[in-house]
């Protein structure tokens, strides 16, 4: 079997090279963020979660609510138009710190501009 360690060299002037180098330092322009929170199935608590958003509430424009029971758990996502990542770090935080919220977490979710 080969080994899959080697590292390919590539002249710095080659057109992929040059293509990849462009498009991995395109700024991200990150609008909207998705808030996820977390809690074993039955224990989810929306009215708690929602108190949390406080003052950035009328900034959510969108929410889902889903169950797994296959995995027996609960999760509302709450998709904010113009949220800054620190203020969703706060949230989470907050989150975290109910006894019933098993994570939390945000992530992006705009594409980057071309």
């Amino acid at each position: 079997m080969q080994s899959t360690d080697e590292q390919i060299e590539a002249a710095p002037d080659d057109p992929a090279v040059q293509g990849m180098t462009t498009r991995d330092s395109a700024p991200l322009q990150h609008d909207r963020y998705r808030l996820t929170v977390r809690a074993k199935a039955g224990n989810l608590r929306v009215v708690a979660a929602w108190q949390v958003l406080g003052c950035e509430a009328p900034q959510a424009d969108h929410v889902r609510i889903r169950v797994d029971r296959r995995h027996s758990f609960e999760e509302m996502t709450i998709t904010f138009a113009a949220v800054s990542p620190d203020t969703l770090a706060t949230m989470v935080g907050r989150l975290v710190a109910l006894p019933w919220a098993l994570d939390a977490y945000f992530c992006p979710c705009a594409l980057p501009q071309a």
